[in-house]
């Protein structure tokens, strides 16, 4: 089956410092984001620049569930086996799908971090992008495509699907009603531990998704609360599809002995 570009709001922060930071001229910070109406945490503040709005390229991939790579100078923002961007930091330039193009929008470079187009690189994926001006916010609608995993929150869900959730989430597990599924950590010692979705990929008649395990931020004080963790998402697959949930680090199923 052939991969899908995926969209999600759950992102996580992850500091990228190889580049000089002249390549790109110093921007005002740009206002939120949101996705499919959920408002996106980033680890990077948006920029500016020509009044367009750029992120951060770890946020960037997170945003549309691919990956994200810097080698030989260059990096590369892979969405599925379909669809990739690569960004030459040296000068600036574009290639999708491996072959440069005159018209793409290039990366920028400010105080070490890549910054990737966001309007661009969506719209190249299909989706949609505008501007918010009562929520002074950008707001991403991605393109729906067969057998997406949509993460949501608790407004999203309705009154019978929040009380299953509640029924479900204290215990680790994996939980499944319907096309509702609950990832639940279990118990942990405070509010530092989470789960996050790093990213999806088709195999055959499944669909895989990869979870991490995060950890507390090294010198952060947190609340000294137990709390338990939880993902909720929906997946309307094709027939005879199922979904695996697989620890991002090991690369074995989630919460495996």
């Amino acid at each position: 089956m052939k991969g899908k570009i995926l969209i999600a709001a759950a992102l996580g922060i992850q500091i990228l410092a190889a580049y000089p930071a002249a390549a790109a001229p110093a921007a005002p910070a740009a206002a939120q984001v949101y996705v499919n109406g959920v408002l996106a945490t980033l680890g990077k503040a948006p920029i500016l620049v020509g009044q367009r709005t750029y992120v951060a390229a770890e946020d960037a991939s997170r945003l549309l569930q691919g990956e994200w790579k810097v080698s030989a100078g260059n990096g590369v923002l892979k969405l599925s086996d379909e669809l990739s961007f690569t960004f030459r930091l040296s000068d600036g330039k574009v290639a999708v799908n491996g072959k440069w193009v005159e018209n793409g929008q290039v990366a920028k470079v400010q105080n070490g971090q890549v910054y990737l187009p966001l309007r661009w690189i969506v719209e190249q994926a299909g989706g949609k992008i505008t501007w918010n001006a009562q929520k002074k916010a950008v707001e991403v609608s991605a393109a729906q495509h067969e057998g997406a995993l949509v993460l949501l929150t608790e407004d999203k869900l309705t009154k019978d699907e929040r009380v299953y959730v509640e029924s479900v989430r204290k215990e680790q597990g994996i939980y499944q009603r319907g096309n509702l599924y609950v990832i639940a950590r279990g118990e942990s010692p405070n509010p530092g531990y989470g789960l996050q979705v790093t990213h999806t990929q088709w195999s055959w008649e499944q669909l895989l998704v990869y979870v991490k395990k995060t950890k507390p931020e090294p010198g952060r004080m947190y609340t000294q609360a137990i709390a338990y963790p939880y993902i909720v998402a929906k997946a309307d697959l094709p027939p005879y599809t199922t979904v695996v949930f697989l620890d991002a680090d090991t690369k074995k199923p989630l919460f495996a002995q």
